[in-house]
């Protein structure tokens, strides 16, 4: 393996359960370790920062965070850069998304998340396991804030199925990608993991071929890609272990921190 300098990894189906806050409390010790080393890490993920918080709020001095799919990142707490939607673009995302049936929508500001579709199962589950500080409004497109990502949960459809027809109507005028086997994202063009992470390597002067990157699923295989030592979870999609050089364990039985633990020790070993 390449000496790593820079880590980047997933959070829900890679490192923690789907929609959940539960994460190892092992792993903060070995990124720390890690960064005590002069290894970088990067928590990658679609949720937004405050979710993301709510796994490593504790560590937020320490992290940099790659959030929404990339929309947002943030380094020790202080932003970064934000990519919202200009107006009339997030109208028509809006209006088209409210057209797909048997969808929940959902939409990411820098710091907060939104909803007009006041569904009391739907909105407990964002607040209760992604720790969102959900707020339901009468309309999104009345929102003041800039907003980063527009989210369909699918209840009836794998998300590819939902995605497809999206992109096909959209074109290039926006990023999508699968964040789950029911999430769909749709950002900017342009956002996306890879391209945070290529900006973070372009600021850290870290190359490609000293970067490792752990994921699961569609909206992590740019950020595969951008990495030389790139790592996808036994539970993966068939997509995303075909972009990634390893397959490892399946996440839940702590697949990514033995693998965090390996980077470490091979680091130490080589100074």
């Amino acid at each position: 393996m390449n000496m790593i300098r820079l880590i980047a990894s997933d959070l829900d189906g890679t490192l923690l359960p789907e929609g959940t806050p539960d994460i190892d409390p092992k792993i903060f010790e070995v990124i720390r370790r890690l960064q005590r080393a002069g290894i970088t890490f990067v928590a990658a993920s679609g949720r937004n920062y405050e979710s993301v918080m709510s796994v490593f709020g504790h560590m937020e001095k320490e992290l940099t965070v790659i959030s929404d799919n990339g929309g947002y990142v943030a380094k020790g707490g202080e932003e970064v850069y934000c990519h919202g939607f200009p107006e009339e673009l997030l109208q028509e995302v809006v209006k088209l998304a409210r057209t797909v049936p048997d969808v929940w929508i959902m939409a990411s500001a820098p710091r907060g998340t939104y909803t007009d579709m006041n569904d009391p199962k739907y909105v407990k589950w964002i607040r209760e396991g992604y720790k969102m500080d959900m707020q339901v409004v009468d309309d999104l497109l009345a929102v003041e804030e800039p907003l980063i990502k527009v989210a369909l949960y699918t209840y009836a459809k794998d998300a590819a199925e939902v995605a497809e027809p999206l992109r096909r109507q959209l074109g290039g005028r926006v990023s999508i990608a699968l964040a789950g086997e029911r999430w769909v994202d749709i950002m900017m063009p342009g956002i996306s993991k890879g391209a945070a992470l290529t900006r973070i390597q372009q600021t850290l002067g870290v190359a490609r071929e000293e970067t490792a990157a752990f994921g699961d699923n569609g909206n992590d295989i740019p950020m595969l890609q951008q990495a030389a030592e790139s790592f996808a979870v036994a539970n993966a999609r068939d997509e995303v272990k075909a972009v990634a050089k390893h397959v490892l364990g399946d996440a839940s039985q702590g697949a990514v921190l033995a693998q965090l633990e390996r980077i470490f020790s091979e680091t130490v070993c080589s100074q």
